[in-house]
Parts: structure tokens; sequence; C-alpha cells
């Protein structure tokens, strides 16, 4: 066995002989980018040696790694393993996650009516002429005397009865009493609505007698450590089954540090909390519960369920009320998700006038397109571009990354936190290709200009197009500007990353109008779903062609609508039925095997409108 300690944090893993740095970094419990799920492929799980490495590099380092940061202690987390003690730094990107929560306030709901219901009672106490059961002297005093029988709250019925001198409060989820409190407690009563993303985890707590969000936060889905896109966790998991219960672990332990959080910050108990409400895609959900997603990955992309699902939190392991409820809305399809029927459900997609098109722009692109009385949906494999991924500087939303690029004498770059870059985002990697389209740095075809091209180009912007061995790339920043001391750059490979995104999302809408019948010119409004939505540029994103030529005004972020989506459905069991009878209506259409979707797509390359 080997110890490893990890600077700055100073937490230590002792492993096997043998373990990457990576899988000790996991049971470290620290966080490494592994976009592409430890397979040596994308380059972003770099760490620094500290001290002389007795390991050669492997031979995936020597091609993603120069030889000067391999001199300097640099590696790549997934394939550099350890023989001896070892101490290593990580730079942990801090990920701006309020970005994701978005506002939070009193949902649009004419009547607050959740399915969990709090009676306070007052029984009478036993006697030698009344030996009543506990159980039946309590359901006996409640609306349904039916109630299904909870060995867990049975197991501490006596005590709270005789604590409580026989005045109670119980807690009715439906069918089932799922706790017992002594006194009055009518006026204490939460939920938690959750959104499991591919990227982060959010939740909001939600007091369930006033509807308002008492506290919200969010987190980085720590499976992310297997991989930033769903394959790479269907592939890890797919016949391990102790492989699928540590991803399960890793989501839930997740969960319960933001829960954590949101009870201290509302003065909230755990045993407060009677129900969650949960949506995701339908390989988070899939993973969420435990349940094998291995034939979500081939065609025909088959999942294990797609009903709701009801289970008891203490069978997942969620921090609430051991018999609480837990939730997961429907799924759709193999790749449009719960999320999906969130989105759906807070946008109202079946009330809205005209004809809508809602867009949740991420690893993949669900697109909604209702009108005419239909609801159509669809998934399109937009690949990790928009998340950072494949990106040659790449990352997620965090600190440092450039999220906005202006270019007129020279460029000027918008950085989340207002420091120094450290890559670049999906919503500034739109940006920049759109401002390097509309100055003939980028022609339509997606063809990069070369060093002695763009003659009326200003001077500090042609210096920075350049050609290197691994081909041409544009330079948004300098190494002395930057907070990684390398140049950031944007290369020839990543221009054509992002129209494969965005070619898929353009595809995929196109393919959708025409099964409804309508054109682009029908489109009354334009919903952008999700943390994406909420910070891409609009402009930008109809200059390189990802959303269609609307008016601009119709095109309108509608934020975490998934996580709204799951706030209705715990403050509603009317709405809960409603995203059920949503995602039976929703008709999908399966693009992998559609003619014109393949013709479509190749059209949609090409940077135009």
């Amino acid at each position: 066995m080997v110890r490893v300690e990890f600077l700055p944090s100073g937490r230590t893993a002792v492993v096997p002989s043998g373990t990457t740095i990576l899988q000790a970094a996991i049971a470290a419990g620290l966080r490494v980018e592994s976009a592409c799920g430890g397979r040596g492929t994308c380059g972003k799980c770099k760490v620094k040696l500290v001290g002389n490495s007795q390991v050669p590099p492997a031979p995936a380092e020597t091609k993603l790694l120069s030889p000067d940061q391999l001199d300097s202690g640099w590696a790549l987390a997934c394939l550099r393993v350890v023989t001896e003690d070892t101490v290593v730094e990580i730079d942990e990107q801090r990920d701006v996650l309020d970005r994701k929560v978005g506002m939070a306030g009193l949902l649009n709901l004419e009547t607050i009516a959740p399915s969990v219901k709090k009676y306070h009672v007052v029984l009478p106490q036993p006697s030698v002429e009344d030996q009543t059961p506990d159980w039946e002297r309590l359901t006996a005093a409640l609306p349904d005397p039916r109630l299904r029988f909870n060995r867990t709250v049975v197991s501490n019925l006596p005590g709270i009865l005789r604590s409580g001198n026989f005045v109670v409060t119980a807690v009715v989820d439906g069918d089932e009493l799922v706790a017992v409190e002594p006194g009055n407690t009518q006026d204490r009563s939460f939920g938690l609505a959750i959104d499991i993303g591919t990227t982060t985890v959010v939740a909001y707590l939600t007091d369930l007698v006033t509807g308002k969000v008492v506290a919200r936060g969010a987190v980085t889905n720590p499976q992310n450590v297997f991989g930033a896109d769903v394959i790479a966790r269907i592939t890890y998991a797919s016949g391990r089954p102790t492989k699928l219960q540590q991803l399960q672990e890793k989501v839930v332990s997740g969960i319960n540090s933001v829960i954590a959080g949101l009870c201290r910050e509302a003065q909230v108990s755990t045993k407060e909390i009677y129900q969650a409400v949960v949506v995701g895609n339908t390989t988070m959900s899939h993973l969420f519960l435990g349940i094998d997603p291995t034939n979500l990955a081939p065609a025909p992309f088959v999942p294990a369920f797609g009903q709701m699902v009801e289970v008891q939190a203490q069978e997942l392991g969620l921090e609430m009320v051991r018999s609480g409820r837990v939730v997961v809305l429907p799924n759709v399809a193999g790749y449009v998700g719960s999320d999906t029927v969130g989105v759906m459900l807070a946008a109202a997609a079946d009330r809205l006038p005209g004809v809508s098109l809602m867009v949740d722009i991420g690893t993949n692109g669900e697109i909604v397109l209702a009108g005419k009385g239909r609801i159509l949906t669809c998934s399109t494999a937009a690949g990790p571009a928009f998340e950072g991924a494949e990106i040659r500087c790449g990352m997620r939303a965090a600190e440092g990354a450039i999220e906005g690029v202006r270019i007129h004498d020279d460029v000027e770059l918008e950085v989340i936190g207002g420091k120094r870059p450290v890559g670049i985002c999906g919503s500034g990697l739109i940006d920049a290709i759109a401002e390097m389209l509309r100055t003939g740095i980028v022609v339509p075809t997606g063809r990069l200009a070369g060093p002695d091209a763009g003659d009326d180009l200003p001077p500090l912007v042609r210096r920075r197009l350049r050609k290197t061995e691994q081909g041409s790339e544009f330079v948004l920043a300098w190494a002395e500007d930057s907070a990684t001391g390398e140049d950031i750059v944007l290369t020839q490979k990543d221009i054509r990353e992002l129209q494969l995104a965005k070619g898929a999302i353009k595809a995929g809408t196109h393919v959708l109008l025409q099964d409804l019948g309508v054109e682009v010119k029908d489109i009354d409004r334009v919903l952008l779903a999700g943390a994406f939505g909420n910070y891409i540029k609009k402009e930008s994103a109809v200059a390189i062609g990802l959303l269609p030529e609307v008016p601009l005004d119709t095109i309108v972020s509608i934020g975490n609508a998934a996580g709204d989506g799951a706030r209705l459905a715990l403050l509603s069991a009317a709405e809960r039925a409603r995203a059920a009878m949503l995602a039976r209506k929703a008709e999908h259409v399966e693009l992998s095997g559609r003619e014109e979707f393949q013709n479509e797509f190749v059209n949609a390359l090409s940077f135009t409108k």
C-alpha cells in the first residue's frame, strides 16, 4: 500500500501500489476533472507531482502534455500510477454554482396542494377499558383509517405517543403514514425539489405550507470523476454491480451535502423533510435509483423503466424522513428524461398558444416542439462541446472561464469571476465563433483563416492567427495574460466540434418542424431552458445557426425550468398528475434512424442562419 497526499487540501488516500492518481483522488473524496471518464483522451485531468516520480509517463501523456510540462512534473491523473508514497498538487476548479440554481420564488399555482398533509390529533389515552393498539388508535382518528401499515413508523410509535401525552401530529402522504410527531407541528412541513444534471445537481428546500423556497443550493455532480457525459458513466456502470452502486452512492452523497447546507441555512431539521421530487435525464434517473443503465447506450436505447417511480428515502440513503417518499418523475424515452418533463410542466407546453420551441442545450440537446394539439420531443447527441469537453482549452462554467468575446481592434474577454482566464466555457465558445464569423476570421464553412489571410483585420487581431504542427488556431488570451501561463486558443478542431454540436441541434429542430407540418416562420416563441440557456447570448446563438432565425424578442431564457417543474410537482398533486400526462402525450421522434435527419445534419454544419 502507498500513501498519496493531495495539496493544497491536505487530504490523503492509502491505496494499493499501481493505482492511478485519479482513483486515489476519488478515494480521498476529491474531484479531478475527467471529461473522458479516465480513458486518457481529453487531457483535462492534469495534476502536478511534487518531487521526482519514478514512474515514467504513459504514451498518451507524451501526446497530450508537452516535454516541458512533463519535465516540470505535470501528469495525467487517469494514466499516471503511484508505486510509492506520493504528493500531488491539484488545482480544483471553483464552480460558480449559483449560476445553475437560478431564481426561485413562488410558482404560479392557484392552489398549493401537496400530497403531504399534516393532521393534529388528540387521542384518547389507553385504559383497562380501552386497550386499542397504538396504530389502530392513531389511524382511527385520521380522515382515512385504511393507511398502509408502516413498520418504520410503528417501531417508534409507542414512545412518540406517550412522550406527547397522546397529542401528536400525523404526517400522511397519499395512503401512507410517513411520520408521527409529538405536539402540534402543522406549521412545519418541508419538501425537496431536486434536479440531477449530468454536470450539476440543484436542490430547492421548499415550505409545503407557503410554497416558498426557503433555501436553494447546488453541487457539481460527484459522478463527474467517472466521465463528463452519460455514455462514459453508462460504460463505467455496465455489468458491474459494485460500480453501479458506487455511482449511486456518489450522487446521493452529493445531494446529501446540499441538503445539509440547506437545512443549516433555513434552520430546518432533515426530519422535517417529508417528500422529494426528483428530475434528471434518463441515465441520471437510473443511476440515482441504482438501476442498470446499460441498454441506454446502444440502439434501440431501451430504458429499464419509464413510469413515475416512488420509493422510500431510506432505500436510497437520502437524508430526510426515512419513510418519506422520493418521487422520480417519468421519462419519455432513452434520451428524453424527467428533466424534459419538468421543463414541459413548468413551461405549460400543453397550454401555450401557437407553436412553441423549447430547447435545453447540454451534452445532449433535448428539444420539444408544441403546437397544433401535439407535443413532439427528440434528443440530439450534441456532444460535450457545450460543456467545454473535447475543446482544447474548454472547461465548465467555473471561475476563470471565458464566457464572452468581443473583437474590435483586439480581442476583449468577459471572464467569470473577473479573474485571469483559465479556459473557455460553452457560452464563450458560441460567442467567440459568432464574433470570428462576423469579422471573417472564420468563414461560413467553418474554416479558420490562416496567418497570411485577413489583411483587413486589425494588426493586433491578425497576429492572433497562427499555424502550428496541429493546425490553424486563434489565440484568445496570451500566456502572460492567462492564469495557466499558457496561451488560450481556439483550434480548427474546436470549431469543427462546435459545428457538429450545433448542427445536431439545428437538424433535430428542423425534423420536428417537418413532422409537425410547420416552418421556422410559424414559431411563436423559443424557450431556452437550463443554466446554459440562461447565459448564452441569443444574438450569437442565432448568428451561428444554433437557434432558428426568429425575432430576438421571441427567444426567452426560462432558467432551470426542469427544477421549476419538480417544484410544481412537489407543491401540487394535480401538477404531478399533469406531469405524468405530459410524458404520455409526448410523441418521441427517434432521430438515429431518420434519413431526413442525416440530410438536415449535413446541411446544418455550415455557420449559416
